[in-house]
């Protein structure tokens, strides 16, 4: 059976401060593209695309969103990603955050998971959750 469902997908992701957010991004390889309307921008690396969107009493525990990217190498991404340029992104929010009493920014180092995945996650500073991952080998 065929299907009209072919195409592509951009996930939106709610974000508090939209430069933050392009900052953040651009920061971990991501090229950005600000709308010409107010609060919203485009992000791109390797045909993966997010939207952002400045979202007006944004609010984390309620506007947080969860991705799940399937790349063809997660080790390459994960070394691709300037880890030590997206930790001082973060180590910044984090102690903004920890000044405000809010929740923590958190990043996992690449792993082979039970569920057949190797993979790693981040959460950029509006606590989308980005989850990336390849599927291992079946032996």
């Amino acid at each position: 059976m065929t299907t009209p469902w072919r195409g592509s997908s951009a996930a939106i992701l709610p974000v508090a401060d939209l430069q933050r957010a392009v900052d953040f991004y651009r920061g971990i390889g991501f090229e950005a593209e600000i709308a010409a309307v107010g609060g919203y921008a485009f992000v791109e690396a390797g045909g993966i695309r997010f939207h952002l969107s400045e979202t007006v009493g944004f609010d984390p525990f309620v506007h947080a969103a969860m991705v799940y990217l399937y790349v063809d190498d997660v080790d390459a991404v994960h070394a691709a990603i300037d880890l030590e340029d997206a930790a001082s992104l973060i180590y910044a929010e984090l102690v903004a955050r920890r000044s405000r009493g809010e929740s923590l920014a958190r990043i996992r180092p690449v792993q082979d998971e039970s569920w057949g995945m190797r993979e790693f996650s981040f959460a950029d500073p509006d606590n989308n959750l980005i989850r990336v991952g390849t599927p291992l080998a079946v032996s």
